[in-house]
C-alpha cells in the first residue's frame, strides 16, 4: 500500500484550488488489500445510517455469499449526523476493544460530507482529513477505502446534472493521492438512473438521503468491489423488502459499474 507524507505537494494544492478538471480519473488502487475482508468499519453520516445501515446490508450480502464465514464477518459503523470527516475522532474507533472487537478491522470505509467536491475550500478539507484518517488507519494494518457518494437528484434544491461528476473526481485524485480504494457508489447510481429513470433510489422530500433501494444498491456496490464472489445472484434482498426484480437490476447495475470504474 502506498505511503505518503504529511504535507500536500504544491502541485496537489492547486489542483485542489482549480477543481481539478483536468485531473486523472483513473483509480490507481484496483482490489482491496485483504480479498473478502471480515471486519470493516464504516465511519460516516447519515448516507450510512440511514435504512437499517448500509453496514447491515453488506453483512448480510457476504454471509449469503459466504456462509462458511459467518462467525469472522463483524462490522461496525460510526456515523455522526451530518458529519464531514474532520469531525470524526477516528483513532478512539480503531483501538483493540474500543468498538467490542479484540482484533483490528481489515478495512474502514470512510465517507464524507455530500457537499465535500463542491468547492476548491470543501475539497482541500476532505483531503486534508482523509490524509489524517489515513495515517491512523495504516497504522492499524488496516487499508483505507473511500464511498464515493451518490449526487443529489433532481428534489434536491441544489441539483446540478454535473454534480456526480465532480465527486468523481475528487474521490479518485484523493484516493489516488492516498492510496486508498474507492468504491463508486455514486456512478452506480447516475448508472441507475439511467437504465430505469422512474426508480426511486433518493427519498422525494429532500433528494440526498437513499430509499431503501438506494442503499439496496450502494450496498452491492460496496460488495462487488470488496468480494471475489459477483454480487449479481445474491439471495439478500432486506429480508423481501427489495423485490425479486429491482434486487437483480440493481445488482446488475453495482457488478457493471465496478468493472467500468477499475477498468478505466
Amino acid at each position: 500500500m502506498l505511503r505518503h507524507a504529511k504535507y500536500f505537494s504544491a502541485t496537489l494544492l492547486i489542483a485542489v484550488a482549480a477543481g481539478a478538471a483536468s485531473a486523472d480519473t483513473t483509480p490507481a488502487i484496483t482490489s482491496p488489500a485483504t480479498q473478502n475482508p471480515a471486519q470493516i468499519l464504516y465511519v460516516g453520516n447519515s448516507y450510512f445510517y440511514y435504512n437499517n445501515s448500509l453496514h447491515n446490508y453488506v453483512r448480510r450480502m457476504a454471509v449469503a455469499a459466504y456462509p462458511e464465514m459467518e462467525d469472522q464477518l463483524n462490522s461496525k459503523s460510526a456515523t455522526i449526523s451530518g458529519a464531514y470527516l474532520a469531525q470524526h475522532d477516528l483513532e478512539s474507533y480503531l483501538f483493540p476493544g474500543a468498538l467490542g472487537l479484540s482484533e483490528p478491522f481489515d478495512l474502514v470505509v470512510l465517507g464524507g460530507h455530500s457537499t465535500a467536491s463542491l468547492t476548491p475550500e470543501k475539497q482541500e478539507a476532505f483531503l486534508t482529513a482523509v490524509i489524517a484518517h489515513d495515517n491512523a488507519i495504516q497504522a492499524t494494518g488496516a487499508q483505507t477505502a473511500l464511498y464515493m457518494t451518490p449526487a443529489y437528484n433532481e428534489d434536491h434544491s441544489n441539483y446540478d446534472p454535473e454534480m456526480q461528476r465532480q465527486v468523481d473526481e475528487l474521490y479518485t485524485r484523493v484516493g489516488n493521492e492516498v492510496g486508498a480504494l474507492v468504491i463508486p457508489a455514486g456512478l452506480a447510481f447516475e448508472k441507475a438512473y439511467a437504465q430505469r429513470p422512474d426508480i426511486e433510489l433518493h427519498v422525494d422530500y429532500d433528494g440526498s438521503h437513499p430509499t431503501p433501494l438506494g442503499s439496496y444498491l450502494a450496498a452491492a456496490t460496496v460488495f462487488a468491489t470488496l468480494y471475489d464472489t459477483p454480487v449479481t445472484g445474491n439471495p439478500y434482498t432486506y429480508y423481501g423488502l427489495i423485490d425479486d426484480e429491482d434486487a437483480a437490476f440493481l445488482q446488475a447495475v453495482a457488478e457493471e459499474t465496478v468493472e467500468e470504474y477499475f477498468s478505466r
